[in-house]
């Protein structure tokens, strides 16, 4: 089972054991962080702490969690770390700490979360909902917060229409909605993707350069002709993508050996008088730009 307590150094001894336990695991993952300077952010009294708790275990244990500070007047927490133990990490609970502190925030009127990512932690928190483009007045939050230059500010502003105890469910009746509405707009049918990949699995090779098979391949795919795709066009999209992915490497090669002066030869012909023994060895010489 998997709690997620809300703490603050408030002198209690239970409290306190779990903050330092936070405090340690936010340290191996920010080895570069000093630690007296998170100490003094998790120990502070204006800073508050969601722990991510496996209460399964005897006694419970911190695998994670969150510290904060609070600036209710300005409606926004700004987030000074966010951490989970490395051997409970890609087990979604990065995911959930966020969605209870989200809901958690909500009762008190919050409206922003902000904080500033290192090159790391940028993906996670896009994931979450934040963005680089900061939303939130700058009125707000400037001179309140420390600035880094090593970071990017990244806000996420809380929807109050959203139960984000349960974003899953609500992020599934939004899909049932967006397709009820695309339904009484368009007529379209809805295919799984397995369903093509079993058509065109075993004969992706041959199927470019054969017209009878890329015939009945298309013939196979269930919406193409419905969408409005012919043979035809079929076919010009296959060579378009084989030869373009051709430039494309092409072009990569081209370009290390303009780095390489070494290369050289293999960009412009070589006199033949300097080189006679290539000569002797490569009957028809040839460059990359014939």
């Amino acid at each position: 089972m998997i709690d997620f307590p809300v703490y603050r150094n408030d002198g209690v001894k239970e409290h306190m054991r779990a903050l330092i336990d936070l405090k340690n695991i936010v340290a191996r993952q920010l080895p570069k962080m000093p630690k007296e300077y998170i100490t003094r952010l998790v120990m502070d009294r204006k800073h508050e702490s969601m722990l991510v708790v496996r209460k399964s275990s005897s006694p419970s244990k911190v695998i994670g969690g969150v510290v904060y500070r609070p600036f209710v007047e300005n409606e926004f927490v700004e987030i000074a770390f966010l951490a989970v133990s490395a051997i409970e990490q890609v087990k979604g609970y990065g995911t959930r700490l966020m969605n209870k502190l989200k809901a958690h925030l909500q009762k008190s009127k919050v409206k922003y979360i902000v904080t500033y990512a290192d090159n790391n932690a940028i993906g996670y928190f896009k994931k979450q909902g934040f963005s680089t483009i900061p939303r939130m007045p700058k009125h707000l939050w400037y001179g309140y917060i420390k600035e880094y230059d090593s970071g990017t500010l990244m806000d996420c502003y809380l929807n109050p229409g959203i139960d984000y105890n349960d974003l899953s469910n609500e992020l599934k009746k939004q899909k049932a909605m967006l397709l009820e509405a695309l339904k009484k707009s368009y007529h379209f049918e809805i295919h799984k993707g397995s369903e093509i990949e079993q058509i065109q699995k075993g004969i992706k090779k041959k199927h470019v350069e054969n017209d009878l098979t890329t015939e009945k391949v298309f013939n196979k795919i269930p919406g193409l002709t419905a969408s409005g795709w012919t043979l035809q066009s079929y076919i010009k999209s296959l060579y378009t993508f084989k030869y373009k992915v051709i430039d494309i490497r092409a072009t990569v090669i081209l370009s290390l050996n303009n780095a390489r002066t070494y290369c050289s030869s293999l960009i412009t012909t070589v006199q033949a008088g300097l080189l006679r023994s290539q000569c002797i060895l490569t009957k028809c010489p040839t460059t990359l730009k014939s």
